[in-house]
């Protein structure tokens, strides 16, 4: 079968685009120019748990535009499909690059995080880039496991207000990816990303593995030694639904929707 740029198929049922990181920024350029509202999802071993665990999380994941792969254990799962993945792109990674090739040509507006952390971030972005006139947010109370109505309405509020290209999710699973497709109906923005704990990455208050770890896919490992008691369990529960779900696969069993 032959691969386009773009097309999506399904590891253990989640949507994945087939891109590399310069096809995805070309993808980005593209609502840009056409002004429409597309909404980004980073899919990591968190996100496929979710897909087979969250019926509504699944609805929006079946909906997204564009679904680049963060996580190393999908890249490797696709080398067994018909549309092996050239590579992973980390949504922290993918957010960085977005501003640095946009900076001076898109305004930007993050959804979530904590003020000071967005602060701090802002700062080192331009320091990196000096053409970075900086970024607006708003970051919601915690509510769980989804915002409220009338904070999804506030949330669209200070988008439009902000008249901001794109905007930055920071909210964590699932509740960005949800947020994100309730709120692009109604919102002028072009790029709608979900993209977690990235701010915390970039202006430093959470580290990030070595780049070498980073690109040997051990991550997760590097997350477990510096958080032990927070990791442990979150990746032993995606652990759990993965091997049920491939076993799950092997039987023939199909997911319930």
């Amino acid at each position: 079968m032959e691969r386009k740029t773009y097309d999506k198929f399904r590891i253990f049922g989640i949507p994945i685009s087939y891109c590399d990181t310069k096809e995805a920024l070309k993808y980005v350029e593209d609502s840009l120019k056409t002004k429409e509202t597309r909404s980004v999802f980073t899919p990591c071993l968190e996100s496929l748990a979710l897909y087979n665990t969250n019926p509504i999380f699944a609805e929006a994941s079946d909906n997204v535009d564009l679904s680049i792969v963060d996580g190393i254990t999908m890249v490797i799962m696709s080398k067994f499909t018909k549309y092996p993945l050239k590579e992973r792109i980390t949504g922290a990674s993918f957010v960085v690059e977005i501003i640095k090739e946009f900076h001076d040509r898109a305004t930007f507006f993050v959804v979530g995080s904590k003020p000071e952390n967005i602060e701090i971030a802002i700062k080192k972005l331009k320091q990196d880039y000096p053409n970075f006139t900086g970024l607006g947010y708003y970051c919601p109370g915690f509510y769980s496991p989804y915002l409220p109505q009338e904070e999804v309405d506030i949330v669209i509020k200070k988008i439009n207000e902000s008249k901001a290209n794109v905007v930055f999710f920071a909210l964590g699973a699932p509740k960005q990816e949800i947020l994100i497709q309730a709120v692009k109906p109604h919102v002028t923005a072009n790029i709608l990303m979900s993209c977690g704990g990235t701010f915390e990455f970039i202006g430093g208050v959470v580290k990030r593995a070595p780049r070498r770890i980073q690109k040997m896919g051990l991550e997760w490992a590097f997350r477990i030694y510096t958080e032990p008691n927070r990791m442990i369990k979150r990746y032993a529960w995606q652990a759990k639904v993965f091997f049920t779900v491939v076993f799950k696969s092997m039987l023939g069993i199909k997911r319930k929707r």
